[in-house]
C-alpha cells in the first residue's frame, strides 16, 4: 500500500509536466520514427520493422512502461533516381504509469524523401512529414487529491473538490524533420538532422482551471560511422532536445567487432544523458536484424526517488531484403 501511494504521488508530481515532455527512448538511434520523420525509408533494403520497449524505475510498484512499434517501406524505387530514397511508414506508441492511472497512446503516418546530391550517392538531403493522432487517459478513480487526505491516510471516498472536465483527451498533431548525410567509398558515414514535433501545439487539459498545451519538441542530432579496420567500426551519436523548460543533451559511442567470417557485428558502448544518467549498451547486428539492450544508471536526484534503480530498454529491428550491406550502419542515424 505504501508503495502504491508513493507511486501515485510520484505520478501527480510528474503529471503536471505531461504537457511539457514526451516519452522517450534512451536508444533513440533505434527508434527512428519517434525522433525524426525524415528517417522514414532511410535504410538499405525494402522494408524495416522496429520494436522498442522501456521499463522505467522498476523498483517502484508500478513502473513507467513505454512501447513502440513501427514499419516503414521504400516506395517508387523503379520510378525515382537510383540514389534517391522515398519511404512511407506507420508507427504506434503506448505509454502508461501508476498501474494504469495514466495512459498515452498514438498512431502516426509518415513519409520521408531523401534526394541524392551526387552521381555516386555519397551525399543526400532529405525532408519528412508525420501526421499523428494521440489520446491521453487518466483514471481519476485511482488518483488521490489533497482534499482526500485524512488522519488515517488517503480516503478516495471523500470528494476531491476538483472539477474534472475530461478523463481522456484526444488530438491530431503534425511533425516535420530534415536530414543531411555524407558517406565515402571507404564505408565512413556522417549525418546531421533536425526535427520539430507537435507543430499544432495541441490542447492537453483535464481540469476546468487548466489550459495546458503540448509544447513543441525541438531536436538536433548528428552521428557517424568510422571504419577502424576491415572488420571493425565505431559508431557515435549525439543529440540535443528541448521541450518547454526541459533540455536534454546526449552523447555516446559503441564499438562494433566483426564476428569471424560472417557479416555480423557485436557492439558495446555507452551514452551519457547530461545531468541525468549514463547507460551502457550492448547489441548484435546481422544482415537481417539488430537487437540492442541498455540500462540507465541514474546519477541525478531521481536515484533517491526510484530506489536507486534505473531503466531497462530493449530494441529489435528487422530488415527485409537488405541491400548494399557494406555501407549499412548499425544504427539508423
Amino acid at each position: 500500500m505504501r508503495k502504491y501511494i508513493i507511486c501515485i504521488l510520484l505520478f501527480l508530481c510528474i503529471s503536471t509536466l505531461l504537457h511539457a515532455q514526451d516519452p522517450y527512448f534512451s536508444q533513440y538511434y533505434s527508434s527512428p520514427l519517434t525522433f525524426n520523420p525524415a528517417l522514414t525509408g532511410y535504410f538499405n533494403g525494402a522494408h524495416r520493422l522496429a520494436i522498442n520497449y522501456r521499463n522505467q524505475w522498476a523498483n517502484i510498484s508500478s513502473p513507467y512502461q513505454t512501447g513502440a512499434i513501427s514499419f516503414d517501406t521504400r516506395i517508387m524505387q523503379n520510378k525515382i533516381a537510383a540514389n534517391d530514397k522515398w519511404g512511407l511508414g506507420v508507427q504506434a506508441l503506448y505509454d502508461q504509469a501508476g498501474a494504469g492511472v495514466y495512459k498515452n497512446s498514438y498512431i502516426a503516418l509518415s513519409t520521408g524523401f531523401n534526394k541524392g546530391l551526387d552521381a555516386d550517392g555519397n551525399q543526400s538531403i532529405g525532408i519528412g512529414v508525420q501526421a499523428a493522432y494521440a489520446r491521453h487517459v487518466v483514471d481519476f478513480s485511482k488518483v488521490s487529491f489533497a482534499n482526500q487526505f485524512t488522519s488515517s491516510g488517503f480516503d478516495l471516498s471523500v470528494p476531491s473538490g476538483e472539477t474534472i472536465n475530461n478523463r481522456s483527451v484526444g488530438y491530431a498533431d503534425l511533425n516535420i524533420g530534415v536530414l543531411y548525410n555524407y558517406g565515402d567509398d571507404n564505408g565512413n558515414n556522417f549525418n546531421v538532422g533536425a526535427s520539430v514535433y507537435h507543430l499544432l501545439n495541441p490542447s492537453l487539459s483535464f481540469f476546468s482551471a487548466q489550459n495546458s498545451r503540448l509544447a513543441r519538441r525541438y531536436a538536433i542530432h548528428a552521428s557517424g560511422l568510422l571504419q577502424v579496420n576491415e572488420r571493425d567500426h565505431l559508431f557515435f551519436s549525439t543529440n540535443f532536445m528541448q521541450q518547454a523548460r526541459n533540455n536534454q543533451t546526449v552523447i555516446g559511442a559503441a564499438y562494433g567487432w566483426g564476428i569471424g567470417d560472417t557479416d555480423a557485428h557485436f557492439y558495446a558502448g555507452a551514452w551519457l544523458r547530461a545531468k541525468d544518467a549514463t547507460y551502457p549498451y550492448i547489441g548484435l547486428r546481422t544482415s537481417n536484424y539488430q537487437i540492442g539492450i541498455s540500462y540507465d544508471i541514474n546519477h541525478s536526484d531521481l536515484k533517491k526517488a526510484n530506489g536507486f534503480t534505473g531503466s531497462s530498454e530493449l530494441s529489435f529491428i528487422y530488415f527485409f531484403n537488405q541491400k548494399d550491406k557494406r555501407n549499412s550502419i548499425p544504427c539508423f542515424f
